[in-house]
């Protein structure tokens, strides 16, 4: 982590100076060398002693990291592996900042900014949130706050994500190249903007590119849960002209797919292909193992951090951040030509 002596190397100036800006004795220091202080700082993510920050400026030392409640699907919060990942990755870097990590589910922007102030948070990441809360918990509640993976289109918001829709799109030609015509896609709805939607935009592109379309009947959906997947593969295998591959928003939801194709008599890939999306363990712990899109959680969960560190250190004259990390494919078991006999 940078120090208060990188600081004032990288800005020229004495570390006299650069506690003076940041501890809001401002008088004392022109301008220009207040707004060349707080860049560093902002570039290098330095956050001051937590101890002497907090005497100084009365703060907590307290971050949330807020995330989605139950679901319509009636799914608990961190069921998702993603998300459990997610937590635990930030938890640490938190902790390494030498501050405390307060988890919070969010079942309405009215309660979440109530808890917020009552536990006097200095800062906040918000995992899975919906486009039009953005702008209400921003009014709700003034702090630095960091969204992940927001595909609003708000310059104001610092957003940390991923390429959603490149990830669909190969996804989309792989199955293609594999030789499939009729290829389908299995997730969460996606009528709002969000990674689901983003990935299956980059899916329907791609089979745009190649002369085919995504029909209706062969997009099914289903909440990212082992169990409700196993459900959806019935469905799949119940539309009219069947698919023979089919592109899931999420390896957790691959891997039901898996299980409810096989159990059903459809092996893998033999008779069905199947790509998922994030590259978890479950996806190397199946049979075959399951081809899939790798994004890095744990550095999308770091990236979280630096850029909320570095918004607590430029309080409240915060500037917005947002970085997009790559996603790659990951060739495994579980994608192969279609069937030259199927099974009806």
């Amino acid at each position: 982590m940078p120090t208060l002596q990188d600081v004032a190397r990288e800005a020229g100036v004495s570390k006299m100076t650069v506690s003076n800006v940041l501890n809001g004795h401002r008088d004392r220091v022109s301008p220009a060398t207040i707004a060349r202080v707080m860049e560093v700082v902002g570039r290098l993510g330095y956050v001051p002693n937590a101890t002497a920050r907090s005497l100084s400026a009365r703060r907590s030392n307290l971050v949330a990291l807020a995330f989605p409640g139950r679901d319509a699907g009636g799914i608990e919060p961190l069921m998702n592996p993603h998300d459990s990942l997610f937590l635990g990755e930030v938890e640490a870097h938190v902790t390494q900042a030498g501050l405390y990590l307060m988890a919070h589910s969010v079942n309405s922007v009215e309660s979440t900014a109530n808890s917020l102030r009552s536990w006097n948070v200095d800062g906040a990441i918000f995992l899975g949130t919906r486009a039009d809360e953005v702008a209400a918990l921003h009014r709700a509640y003034e702090a630095p706050m960091v969204f992940i993976d927001n595909h609003g289109t708000s310059p104001q918001i610092s957003n940390v994500g991923i390429e959603d829709r490149l990830g669909g799109s190969l996804a989309g030609r792989r199955l293609v190249e594999a030789g499939h015509r009729r290829i389908g896609f299995v997730g969460p709805a996606f009528d709002e903007p969000g990674v689901v939607r983003e990935r299956h935009a980059g899916f329907v592109q791609a089979l745009a590119e190649a002369g085919l379309e995504l029909r209706p009947e062969h997009v099914v959906r289903c909440n990212a849960s082992f169990d409700a997947a196993v459900d959806a593969a019935r469905q799949v295998l119940a539309a009219p002209d069947r698919p023979t591959a089919v592109f899931a928003t999420a390896d957790i939801i691959a891997a039901g797919l898996l299980k409810g194709f096989v159990r059903a008599g459809f092996p893998v890939p033999d008779q069905m292909s199947i790509i998922g999306f994030d590259d978890l363990e479950v996806a190397r712990h199946v049979t075959p193992e399951i081809t899939t899109l790798r994004q890095d959680i744990p550095g999308k969960a770091r990236a979280a951090v630096e850029v909320l560190l570095a918004q607590l250190a430029q309080w409240p004259t915060v500037r917005s951040e947002r970085r997009v990390l790559g996603v790659t494919l990951v060739e495994r078991g579980s994608v192969g030509p279609p069937p030259a006999i199927p099974i009806n």
